[in-house]
């Protein structure tokens, strides 16, 4: 029986601190199979399909809850049939009521944990299912605090409002891929704002982003808006300037250039791309939504420009950040939803 509440954690009615010392969890479980690894040291209690993990071999740093037979030598050769009380609920019970309590402990962690008296229960997913559990102390992070908008871009909060309606209408909040966090911080701000030394991410792009930020996910995620047929995902305010870097690198030696057949009144580049240009949301095949903070002299400062990596083709797809987002929610009001058939596909 495995036991967390408010006043602490237990294991067979054994008080289990972390870093768990290994005779107490000895006192706990009986005595374990032992196996000596390049990295760390494993105890394997067979019969009750758990695991400990050890880098010095004395104290325990986080313990796995084994719920599907795996064939490594250091795994349990029976899955846990034990009992998880949580918050003085069955652990799975609980975990189905309150999806929303969960965290995310990593970039692109889709499972997420529940955190409890400074202890991190994290669900290791694969196909949608459960397969083990990760018991460990939980590290300790600063409460981030959304910087304020700033007076004129006001309007960016009932736009997501509007947009993340749009969106819960379609996918479930619980669903592993939507991705949707709390706006940035002005340490957000200060850290990554600057691409390069005269390129910073312009105001509005950032308060844009101080509504409400979004998680990065390996696979996909949902909060995403469809152009020309092609579903583009928010890109992480954190993660803009690794995506423009990747931009810049792409650019071509002047003796090089190919023949560009781009609207020249209005988009201002003499290369693949403007470095004012700055990314927002990615087709993850090489194509971008960019914000222009240097149009051509009919452009508009804050157009919405389409870059699409193997055409070449610059379009503008927007006016504005404002505009780009409205269109996208009334598409889905159309019922324009496609592009979350995946995810969709996908809950559970």
């Amino acid at each position: 029986k495995l036991e967390l509440s408010k006043t602490g954690f237990q294991i067979n009615n054994v008080n289990i601190e972390f870093p768990i010392d290994i005779t107490v969890l000895k006192q706990a479980l009986g005595e374990s199979r032992y196996l000596k690894k390049q990295y760390n040291h494993i105890y394997t209690w067979d019969d009750q399909g758990i695991m400990a993990f050890s880098k010095e071999g004395n104290k325990v740093e986080s313990l796995a809850v084994e719920l599907e037979l795996r064939e490594y030598d250091y795994c349990a050769k029976s899955i846990f049939l034990g009992e998880f009380i949580f918050e003085e609920q069955e652990l799975f019970h609980y975990y189905e009521n309150n999806k929303n309590q969960l965290v995310k402990l990593f970039k692109g962690d889709r499972s997420g944990a529940f955190i409890l008296n400074g202890i991190s229960v994290w669900f290791d997913k694969e196909d949608g299912k459960i397969t083990s559990l990760s018991i460990s102390a939980a590290e300790e992070k600063e409460k981030k605090v959304s910087a304020p908008l700033d007076a004129e871009f006001t309007s960016f909060k009932p736009l997501w409002q509007e947009w993340i309606l749009e969106i819960n209408k379609i996918v479930s909040t619980d669903n592993d891929y939507y991705n949707l966090a709390d706006g940035i911080s002005v340490e957000d701000i200060q850290q990554h704002s600057v691409l390069e030394d005269d390129i910073t991410i312009p105001p509005a792009l950032a308060n844009f982003y101080k509504v409400q930020n979004v998680d990065y996910d390996a696979v996909t995620s949902t909060f995403q808006i469809l152009i020309n047929n092609w579903p583009y995902e928010l890109i992480p305010f954190e993660d803009i300037k690794e995506e423009w870097d990747s931009i810049q690198d792409l650019q071509f030696d002047e003796d090089d250039l190919p023949e560009q057949e781009i609207d020249f009144e209005k988009v201002n580049t003499n290369n693949y791309a403007n470095p004012k240009w700055i990314p927002f949301a990615t087709g993850r095949n090489g194509d971008y939504l960019l914000y222009d903070t240097d149009p051509a002299l009919k452009g508009k400062f804050g157009q919405i420009i389409e870059l699409q990596n193997e055409s070449w083709s610059r379009l503008i797809v927007a006016d504005s950040l404002e505009e780009l987002i409205q269109n996208e929610i009334n598409n889905l009001k159309a019922g324009k939803t496609e592009h979350f058939d995946f995810i969709v596909g996908k809950e559970n």
